[in-house]
């Protein structure tokens, strides 16, 4: 049994970055969700948003991931013991200094992305995804074939950031503007709030706008240097999420740490 440690905690990282982290997760789900109660779906939910600071690992105690589902510890443990059991989380029990047991880690595990499953699929079995076929293109130059609708008309592209509603934030227009027009900015804007939304935060939207707008800029940058692979919504989405959990994590420290000292 290993000692309950950060460096413990670093030595069993299972990914380089998020976005790595994040395809693996998203490739599970493709391919297992329709398997997996709402339970487990909310608890593996859970252990992605709490595998952040050290990519892959998470550190948190059942007692307080029961807390955040509003599942029973319980429920929580049968719910990782389906993962374990599918190979897609590992579990690594720990002691605390005292030689007492800790917290479980747990560690998800590599597994192909969804562009990886989709092609090892035979093609008759393969049902073409509306969504997938509807993801905004914020950024992307792509060829669209002849005869096909484009699905915002040439007159909305033109909308500069003067005809977006109030509801938007204008540090966040302001940062912007010189990149987007009003369209695409709603949408990044949408994707923003849902986030927002589900950190569940004690601080209003307003009071992280900053923390926000450096996700955008660091989204631009990488865009700028060829990094993203995807979309650039998509990656956006990605950073506001890992930025904002940080700031949940802030305001629910002394709940997340609380094994330091042996509670």
């Amino acid at each position: 049994m290993e000692k309950l440690n950060f460096e413990t905690i670093q030595k069993h990282q299972s990914f380089s970055t998020v976005e790595e982290m994040n395809q693996a997760v998203r490739g599970f789900l493709y391919k297992h969700k329709s398997e997996l109660s709402e339970g487990t779906l909310k608890v593996l939910h859970n252990i992605w948003n709490h595998s952040l600071k050290v990519v892959g690992v998470s550190f948190a105690k059942y007692d307080y991931i029961a807390e955040l589902v509003n599942l029973s510890r319980r429920t929580v443990i049968r719910a990782i013991n389906v993962l374990v059991a599918k190979g897609f989380i590992k579990k690594i029990p720990t002691k605390r200094m005292n030689g007492k047991q800790g917290v479980n880690i747990l560690v998800i595990q590599e597994y192909p992305p969804i562009d990886s499953l989709k092609n090892n699929m035979s093609p008759h079995v393969v049902t073409p995804n509306k969504t997938e076929n509807n993801q905004s293109s914020l950024c992307e130059n792509k060829t669209k074939p002849k005869n096909v609708k484009k699905e915002v008309e040439p007159s909305l592209q033109q909308l500069d950031a003067s005809f977006l509603p109030d509801t938007v934030s204008k540090p966040f227009i302001e940062a912007a503007k010189p990149f987007f027009n009003a369209v695409d900015i709603y949408e990044l804007w949408k994707r923003i709030v849902i986030v927002y939304e589900k950190m569940q935060l004690q601080k209003g939207l307003d009071d992280v706008i900053d923390v926000v707008i450096q996700a955008f800029k660091e989204a631009i940058f990488a865009k700028k240097r060829g990094k993203i692979k995807s979309t650039f919504t998509g990656y956006f989405y990605t950073i506001v999420y890992s930025k904002l959990i940080v700031e949940k994590r802030k305001e629910m420290k002394p709940l997340l740490y609380d094994f330091l000292n042996g509670y």
